[in-house]
């Protein structure tokens, strides 16, 4: 059985997949406290047996984004503040070794958006609505949106949805290249789950190894690590099931 740990705003069931799930009950938004409790949470399971971590949320929301109450009252000290916190807390997903499955059941807005942003692998219900609406507030994306939007979908894309904050529904999300696919929105878990066992299945080392490269390697980084898997026992048992299976 998973070990469930309850943090402000969401819990965590520990297992060889890891399930985040945001559950406040009125609408999930990110705020000082779950910044903080996020950070810890992904902290504390880096040194467990997870092989995979699926992050979603209850309700009719992913994550609607950052908490407007809180951030009226910053002064520009404190919302710097809260941007470092904020960046910290998704990079510590970009940064995971293994694996981050974003299971995107209802709104990924501002800061929700970031957040899928920064997963491996992202799939979306059919009722699933994206967007960067920072504008309408006088604001800028803070966790990361400008830089990684553009990555995702190019300049010309970004530019359009952040100078404008106009909402995406899933068919123009996997469209312009920000998903992965749709399924519908009773299916979600299930083909979340189903993803999530087949990367698990998969050699450890192989799945680190892939994610560090894509994430920040080189050519060279890829020849020395393509070289050192061939000292792990997976590659020599795959690759001899692999000739068995052949010659049988």
């Amino acid at each position: 059985m998973p070990a469930i740990r309850q943090y402000n705003g969401f819990k965590i069931e520990v297992n060889e997949i890891t399930l985040l799930t945001f559950n406040n009950p009125k609408v999930n938004l990110f705020s000082t406290p779950l910044l903080n409790d996020f950070i810890a949470a992904l902290e504390a399971i880096r040194t467990s047996k997870v092989k995979v971590v699926v992050i979603t949320g209850e309700g009719n929301t992913f994550m609607a984004g950052a908490d407007i109450r809180e951030m009226s009252e910053f002064t520009p000290g404190q919302a710097t503040d809260f941007s470092r916190l904020f960046h910290a807390a998704l990079n510590s997903v970009e940064e995971f070794p293994l694996p981050v499955i974003a299971g995107v059941n209802g709104f990924a807005l501002g800061g929700g958006c970031e957040l899928m942003l920064v997963c491996d692998i992202v799939i979306a219900s059919e009722s699933a609505v994206f967007g960067q609406p920072e504008v309408n507030l006088g604001i800028i994306p803070g966790a990361g949106g400008t830089q990684r939007l553009a990555v995702r979908i190019g300049k010309m894309r970004a530019k359009e949805l952040i100078f404008t904050g106009r909402r995406v529904n899933a068919q123009e999300a996997l469209t312009i290249g920000l998903i992965n696919k749709i399924v519908p929105k009773d299916e979600l878990m299930r083909e979340v789950m189903s993803l999530a066992e087949t990367i698990a299945s998969k050699p450890l080392q192989c799945l680190e190894a892939s994610k560090s490269l894509i994430n920040s390697g080189s050519l060279e980084k890829e020849i020395e690590t393509f070289g050192l898997l061939f000292s792990c026992e997976d590659q020599k048992r795959l690759m001899r099931d692999f000739l068995d299976r052949k010659s049988s």
